[in-house]
């Protein structure tokens, strides 16, 4: 793998994976679906990425326009649910299409994990069954890495431990409910260097990636002082043709923790 388009490039997932990849020295065309909503922070990450050679910002369009032989393509639809924006998904022109349209090297999909569940309801659920379905018919050659709560610097104000965190510093939004999988959690950093070590080693097909041990999402929790009473959510899995594949911690969940903490005072404190 040697080069990456990255849909959805400063989205947090999506991030971290850009920045283990461009300390690999991999090429990454990156595209942001839109960034009105969060401008500062998008500054932010263009900063912290800097002037790498390997690194170029394109629109939609100029993916299409100049493709480029042996490309992976990565579209993380877990941030598009995390930020409410799943409805993109819907859209025939943008990334249906994109995925469609163009003979990719390969094709990496991030998934909640919710989406293994043996019951699928909610709205937002659906269209993302919907669209996975609807690529599979014209690829089966499919990467579907699936991703419980991730935590680290960048994590959206959408997910509870961030709006926990911000709501400490009384910098918090209305929380819009629980979103996340609440079965396990996982450190960003470890988890990006993961998602890449599958995509270059491992066939495509459907991968969970867990952390293998138990209560991960409420230790995490319990650190932040949020009272998780009521909040587990256990999945019943589709088990069938699913590969579990554990993350190689390197930090403790509190180490993961006050890093999310203090890169969150020194972000918001600069936007004051």
């Amino acid at each position: 793998m040697d080069k990456v388009v990255m849909v959805g490039v400063f989205d947090f997932v999506n991030f971290h994976v850009c920045k283990a990849l461009l300390d690999k020295g991999i090429e990454v065309r990156g595209v942001q679906i839109e960034s009105e909503e969060n401008e500062d922070i998008v500054r932010e990450k263009r900063l912290e990425i800097g002037r790498n050679a390997n690194f170029t910002e394109v629109s939609l369009g100029g993916i299409t326009k100049d493709k480029n032989e042996n490309e992976t393509i990565v579209l993380s639809v877990y941030d598009l649910y995390m930020r409410y924006k799943e409805e993109y998904l819907l859209n025939e022109d943008m990334l249906f299409n994109l995925i469609r349209k163009i003979q990719w090297e390969q094709i990496v999909i991030l998934v909640p994990s919710q989406l293994l569940n043996e019951v699928i309801d909610s709205k937002s659920e659906v269209i993302i069954e919907d669209f996975i379905k609807r690529t599979h018919v014209h690829n089966k050659n499919i990467h579907l890495l699936y991703l419980p709560t991730i935590y680290g610097p960048w994590q959206p104000d959408t997910f509870m431990f961030q709006s926990s965190i911000l709501t400490e510093m009384n910098r918090g939004k209305p929380f819009r409910g629980l979103r996340e999988e609440t079965g396990d959690a996982l450190f960003a950093q470890d988890t990006a260097q993961l998602i890449i070590e599958i995509i270059e080693n491992q066939e495509p097909g459907r991968y969970l990636i867990q952390s293998g041990k138990s209560n991960q999402w409420e230790k995490c929790a319990a650190f932040l002082r949020i009272n998780e009473h009521g909040l587990n959510r256990n999945l019943q899995i589709r088990e069938e043709g699913l590969t579990k594949i554990n993350v190689k911690s390197t930090v403790p969940i509190s180490v993961g923790l006050t890093m999310q903490i203090e890169h969150a005072y020194r972000i918001y404190s600069e936007k004051k």
